[in-house]
């Protein structure tokens, strides 16, 4: 009871240590990255802090998993390395008898990993495209600079416009002339208006103005004139690989399962296998760090490191073929935690030496 409690206190520190090296790796990661975009010139300076700290708070739920799973790792290893799990299994007692201790490590930050990853993530990312897309507009409105004609789309747009006050989205004058095709244009003018975001998309709104359709047919013009008090137009439209409503990613976990289409499970099921990560993961560190040897200790941390990063690949392939649809949903979930129980108890029994005893006896 002793030995359980000093190892359950000696993870819960490892973990504690691992978490804030691995934070601050991927917190360095993600400023290194958007101080990139800032410089390069495709980031605002005004939203980079904000950007760092919501791509760092996504990755939350890959970090905990990862610290769950090392954090057991080194500490077993550290155990066996100073030969104090050589006398617990001298004194009787075997690998799965660790179990319980595991689980009371793990227990509370898969409940953590769950929170995060099915809810705080996916809030995150959705924040994070709002900055970007509202980045993304307010660039847009400076190409329409106030007192001078401005043209878009090749000139079959030309817009002018004054602003009252500076730096207000109230408009004063505004004139629009958009080249629908060779033979009609339109021609639109109000006293006074405003510029407002609409789903993120900033239209102007018009008030007490005209409207002039211009058409020709058999090179006979023909003019339509109309007296409006509102009339809105939009001013640039969303990129058309990008839909904040309809981004994946950004999309709670919720309306993912209530959606049940295929790209949408397979996000879900992303989701959900980095929990089972953090649930599983950890009990097969137990065997792996029990291999003889002292050297080349952080050898040992890279192979756990590149465990992880295998079994983290391996939810990607299963994501893929969700997406294809040559795997049904439900099996794909379970079939990452038996091939990690099964490849734990595979080593348990080698590490035990029960595999190569019954291995001479068939050969016998």
């Amino acid at each position: 009871m002793i030995s359980k409690r000093s190892i359950l206190k000696e993870l819960r520190l490892q973990g504690g240590v691992i978490f804030c090296v691995l934070f601050t790796i991927v917190l360095t990661m993600a400023l290194v990255r958007t101080l990139g975009n800032a410089a390069s010139g495709e980031t605002p300076p005004d939203i980079v802090l904000p950007l760092i700290l919501f791509s760092t708070f996504s990755s939350i739920g890959t970090i905990i998993a990862l610290t769950a799973f090392l954090a057991v790792f080194i500490t077993f290893t550290r155990l066996q390395n100073d030969n104090e799990l050589v006398i617990l299994r001298t004194s009787g007692m075997r690998i799965f008898d660790f179990s319980p201790t595991i689980i009371k490590f793990v227990f509370p930050l898969v409940i953590f990993t769950a929170i995060t990853t099915l809810l705080a993530t996916p809030w995150a990312r959705q924040q994070a495209d709002k900055l970007r897309l509202q980045a993304e507009n307010d660039t847009s409105l400076k190409q329409y600079s106030a007192g001078r004609f401005s043209e878009f789309s090749k000139g079959n747009r030309i817009i002018f416009f004054e602003r009252t006050e500076k730096e207000s989205m109230k408009l004063g004058l505004v004139f629009v002339k958009i080249q629908t095709s060779i033979d009609k244009e339109t021609i639109i003018m109000g006293t006074n208006g405003e510029i407002t975001f609409f789903d993120e998309v900033p239209w102007v709104i018009l008030r007490n103005g005209s409207r002039f359709d211009i058409s020709e047919v058999h090179q006979t013009k023909d003019y339509q004139f109309t007296v409006f008090d509102t009339y809105q137009m939009s001013l640039s439209n969303p990129p058309k690989n990008y839909t904040l409503q309809k981004r994946i990613k950004s999309t709670d976990s919720l309306t993912l399962f209530n959606r049940s289409t295929t790209p949408e499970l397979a996000e879900l099921f992303m989701r959900i296998g980095i929990i089972l990560l953090c649930a599983f993961l950890p009990f097969l560190a137990i065997p792996l760090s029990l291999g003889e040897g002292k050297a080349l200790k952080i050898l040992h941390i890279f192979t756990a490191i590149l465990i992880f990063l295998a079994a983290n690949h391996l939810l990607g392939i299963l994501q893929a073929l969700i997406i294809k649809g040559s795997i049904n949903w439900l099996i794909s979930q379970t079939f990452l935690p038996v091939t990690i129980l099964i490849l734990t108890l595979v080593i348990s029994r080698y590490r035990e030496g029960q595999l190569s005893i019954k291995f001479f006896q068939l050969k016998k």
